[in-house]
């Protein structure tokens, strides 16, 4: 007997409560050591592109002969959103993102100008749910710390152009993060590796690529504290 498929509207709610559901439990139920409880922003761009650059060539039947098919994407997608953060007893906390990032790319046929393809876009929110730790104070900034992150990611998309984007992966980045006034301010890097794509819709359209490097800078307020 085959698998019961869900509609795509029940698909996007399914995924939604199995990620946000065990998110809100960790940040809500944590450690009761757990003190300070903080909102910031995330704003940043990709050192990777979405899609891979890769050409595919097929033998059409008439004089045609050999097609070849060419998908490109650019470095460069931007990323912005929020984050929510609960601190843990010795140096650690609990992370977790919402990322919107668009993805890009290009698909054209041996027939078709490169200049003349049109560009693709996916939207995409990127969900980590991270363990950081820090670990070095930095003697020039008696302020900052270094820290390392880690856990899973996960992945919603939209307007997805017959790709199918895969929605789970793991993640981790080291950074630094120093304070000015009510802010924390961290520049970090991130290394994702997300999961193989599901087969695409139509032949020869491409699959994302699923080592991303990206750079991020969190601006977070540290006067919410949590309430006992």
């Amino acid at each position: 007997m085959g698998r019961l498929a869900l509609p795509p509207d029940l698909m996007t709610q399914y995924k939604l409560q199995t990620i946000l559901v065990p998110t809100a439990l960790v940040l809500s139920i944590g450690p009761a050591g757990a003190q300070q409880f903080s909102l910031g922003l995330l704003g940043g761009g990709s050192a990777t592109s979405g899609f891979p650059n890769q050409t595919f060539a097929s033998t059409m039947p008439g004089p045609q002969g050999t097609v070849f098919t060419t998908s490109s994407s650019d470095a460069g997608d931007y990323l912005v959103g929020g984050m929510v953060e609960v601190r843990l007893p010795k140096h650690l906390s609990i992370e977790a993102d919402g990322i919107y990032r668009p993805l890009n790319f290009r698909n054209f046929t041996s027939s078709v100008r490169p200049s003349s393809a049109p560009s693709n876009t996916v939207l995409t929110w990127e969900l980590p749910v991270l363990l950081k730790g820090r670990f070095v104070r930095i003697p020039v900034l008696p302020s900052a710390e270094a820290f390392a992150e880690a856990g899973p990611s996960f992945r919603l998309a939209s307007n997805r152009n017959d790709t199918r984007p895969s929605d789970r992966g793991a993640t981790g980045g080291l950074g630094m993060e120093t304070i000015l006034g009510p802010l924390s301010v961290s520049p970090a890097l991130r290394y994702t590796r997300w999961a193989a794509d599901p087969p695409a819709s139509i032949p020869y359209l491409p699959r994302t690529a699923p080592n991303q490097v990206e750079t991020l800078i969190g601006l977070r307020w540290r006067s919410f504290h949590r309430t006992k």
